[in-house]
């Protein structure tokens, strides 16, 4: 089964209960997170037993593919059905998935969380034509989709938003589903009990309408500029900064500008090249993106995911480190080959 874009959000709402396969893909990588926990709600129902919820990452599963099949027949220890959530990481997972395609799974749901996969991928494919799977694409949203976002979260909060300042509020958000939402819920927490929200309050709440600090953070290490990037980077940790957060930003990131690399060097020009991605950016930030894209060799970029998944593992496992690991990440970027000319 094939779900498109638009249609994703009504079908993660109440997925089929004969779909137990299930593949969240594309570029808003916000947008995949938030679907795919909502899929996993879902499947848990109304008894979120953290025991019935198991994630797994793709690095881990190339190292021993049993460890899948060995989770999906495992029984819950107090009943119920289990789900499985894989975070794919860019690896390959067929050798992991296949067996339990061909053996039917009982109480339990596999969600698998993937980046950027072309039309014709194998394991896109594979998830289009399984009778009990299916493939989920995630790409920005539209201005529709930001509208109702705003909405959504407006009558939640008993505001009102009008007309002119939900268009000023769409221009600014849709890069990514999480960033957009979460932009949103900070708008009407800011507003609430006033009745309106007013654009001064859009001016005055939203990040995206001036650079934040996590932005000069990743800006400055894509551009090769170390001091800068450490110097940002410390400024957002002492705001109250994520520094996993700092990390996922860096990622996201990397995968941007590598997508729109590759497309670069099939001959298109850096409009095209978004369009084809299907990727929003707001035009603050275009200039700055096509100087990262020039400056930046595919292959260089290719080069950063697996010490940045590395990194995102050591941070998963000792959440200590994570300060300390996510501006050696940044360090190292910043410092990789003369900034990805190499």
């Amino acid at each position: 089964m094939i779900v498109g874009n638009n249609s994703a959000d009504q079908f993660v709402r109440r997925p089929p209960s004969e779909i137990t396969f299930f593949l969240v893909h594309g570029n808003d990588d916000g947008l995949i997170r938030e679907r795919a926990g909502r899929l996993a709600a879902a499947a848990l129902g109304d008894n979120p037993d953290p025991l019935r919820l198991v994630r797994l990452d793709g690095e881990a599963l190339v190292r021993a593919p049993g460890i899948l099949a060995d989770e999906a027949m495992a029984i819950s220890m107090f009943g119920g059905s289990r789900v499985i959530w894989v975070n794919a990481q860019g690896r390959d997972l067929l050798p992991a998935l296949a067996p339990l395609f061909r053996t039917p799974l009982q109480e339990c749901t596999i969600v698998v969380e993937a980046g950027s996969l072309k039309k014709g991928h194998e394991l896109r494919s594979t998830f289009e034509r399984l009778p009990n799977g299916a493939s989920i694409e995630c790409y920005p949203d539209d201005r529709r989709a930001i509208a109702s976002l705003i909405d959504e979260e407006a009558r939640a909060a008993d505001l009102r938003v009008p007309p002119d300042v939900r268009d000023a509020l769409c221009e600014l958000l849709g890069a990514d589903r999480m960033t957009t939402r979460n932009e949103i819920v900070k708008l009407m927490l800011y507003a609430r009990g006033r009745g309106e929200v007013a654009a001064e309050d859009v001016q005055a709440i939203v990040s995206e309408a001036a650079p934040s600090m996590l932005d000069e953070a990743i800006d400055a290490t894509f551009a090769g500029d170390r001091r800068a990037a450490d110097k940002a980077a410390r400024r957002y940790l002492a705001d109250g900064g994520d520094a996993a957060g700092l990390l996922s930003a860096a990622i996201r990131h990397a995968t941007l500008l590598h997508k729109l690399r590759v497309e670069v060097d099939s001959g298109r020009t850096f409009d095209s090249a978004t369009q084809s991605a299907r990727v929003r950016i707001f035009f603050q930030r275009r200039a700055t993106l096509e100087r990262q894209v020039s400056r930046w060799t595919a292959s260089a970029l290719a080069k950063l995911f697996s010490p940045l998944y590395a990194a995102a593992n050591h941070i998963r496992q000792d959440p200590r480190v994570a300060e300390a690991a996510s501006l050696r990440a940044l360090w190292a970027i910043a410092s990789s080959g003369r900034a990805g000319r190499t």
